[in-house]
């Protein structure tokens, strides 16, 4: 049976890095709770930079909180585990304050996490005692009927992104997504090497907008990670188009499910999703958030 630990434990903590690598990947094994919204594989890069921290319950590891890399003073905790049978509130009592200041140190303004809503809620009712406010919703929609209602605006060229179009996708992403939301050159570039379809959409002065998807499950399920449109560029058929093109995408190689996630305010998407025959599921993410 495991211990728990009294409020009255010493617990401390200290900056981790690449150097931790084993302790961290040993503590995830252990976890009870835990909380990850990135692979396995992913954590070793957070490691090498990103703010995290270790916590120690008489010299002994039993906890570590990672972070993103900050992109325009914000991030989102990417990994949050716990062992040893300690208190979830006096861990994070005595994680989050340090956590904070690390971000502060490097130029955070806001924090954000994303709860599932019931395999974290755990983490959501933890981090709310702590001061975290409800962000938004992010809800999930699938498709599995890869009929169209339109192909979308004929007038613009849809093509395969290059590594050259970096540029334009993020200027697109500045202009279409708070700062949580945004993509950097990083993750652009990471899409555009493995993601099996990666699109942009451009007319005569430039691209426009993009998307992206990954595969799943041998095949049988698609998620469209991304679709943007510059927003002097909307509601001219142009989001259609490249939903069209998703879905076609889909249709040649088989694929008998299409997934994405949207945020609960974005309504034009919704409704552009919807008219595509996208039906809720039912899941969905809280997102809270810290302004630090």
């Amino acid at each position: 049976m495991l211990r728990q630990s009294s409020p009255s434990e010493l617990l401390t903590t200290r900056l981790a890095s690449l150097d931790d690598l084993q302790t961290v990947l040993r503590l995830l094994d252990d976890a009870d709770p835990w909380f990850m919204s990135v692979g396995i594989d992913e954590v070793s890069g957070l490691l090498a930079g990103a703010p995290a921290l270790l916590l120690f319950a008489s010299g002994r590891p039993c906890g570590v909180m990672i972070a993103d890399w900050m992109h325009d003073s914000t991030t989102w905790v990417r990994v949050l585990a716990l062992s040893g049978g300690l208190s979830t509130a006096h861990a994070l009592d005595t994680l989050l304050p340090p956590f904070h200041a690390t971000l502060r140190a490097r130029g955070g303004a806001r924090v954000y996490v994303a709860c599932h809503e019931s395999a974290d809620a755990w983490l959501a009712v933890s981090l709310r005692r702590a001061g975290y406010v409800h962000d938004t919703d992010v809800i999930v929609y699938q498709k599995t009927r890869m009929n169209v209602p339109t192909h979308g605006n004929p007038t613009v060229r849809v093509r395969t992104a290059t590594m050259g179009d970096i540029p334009a996708i993020l200027a697109v992403d500045t202009q279409c997504f708070s700062a949580e939301w945004r993509k950097d050159d990083v993750q652009i570039g990471v899409a555009l090497r493995e993601a099996p379809r990666f699109l942009v959409v451009e007319d005569d002065v430039g691209v426009v907008g993009y998307a992206f998807v990954t595969m799943h499950r041998g095949g049988q399920l698609m998620h469209l990670v991304r679709i943007a449109v510059l927003p002097d560029r909307q509601q001219q058929g142009i989001g259609a188009r490249l939903l069209y093109e998703v879905v076609a995408y889909a249709t040649a190689i088989g694929a008998e499910t299409i997934t994405l996630n949207t945020q609960a305010y974005n309504r034009s998407a919704r409704r552009l999703y919807e008219r595509f025959g996208f039906r809720r599921t039912g899941d969905r993410q809280i997102i809270l958030r810290c302004d630090l």
